[in-house]
């Protein structure tokens, strides 16, 4: 996160000017966008790791909120995560595989497709 906010600066900040100070044709329109995929790139990961940590909060509180019942869609997103990442409910484990998968919840659609899957086309 602390990444995209440095890289979601603008690129005319670091515009060159040229000639004598009175002309600036430098667009940086490459770095721009070399920037840009990156905090797409970034954003993949920060997205689907809160799905995941969203999950674990869910599994957590499982009995203690068992009154209470998850929306369609949140539900099938949930169920999708954890047919995918096992919960972590037995002490620490190495997370590092289940960021990878967590980050292919977001480029590959799965979630996605499981929600739409249950309730139909988002609008």
């Amino acid at each position: 996160v602390m990444e995209n906010r440095t890289l979601s600066m603008p690129g005319s900040v670091d515009s060159i000017p040229s000639k004598g100070n009175s002309e600036d044709h430098i667009s940086n329109s490459t770095w721009c966008a070399r920037k840009a995929a990156t905090v797409v790139a970034n954003t993949q990961y920060i997205v689907g790791v809160e799905m995941l940590l969203a999950a674990q909060g869910l599994t957590m509180t499982e009995e203690l909120l068992k009154d209470f019942v998850l929306g369609e869609g949140t539900q099938a997103a949930y169920e999708e995560i954890r047919k995918q990442i096992p919960a972590c409910l037995d002490g620490d484990r190495w997370f590092h595989n289940d960021i990878q998968v967590a980050h292919s919840f977001i480029t590959s659609g799965s979630v996605r497709e499981a929600v739409v899957g249950r309730i139909g086309k988002f609008v």
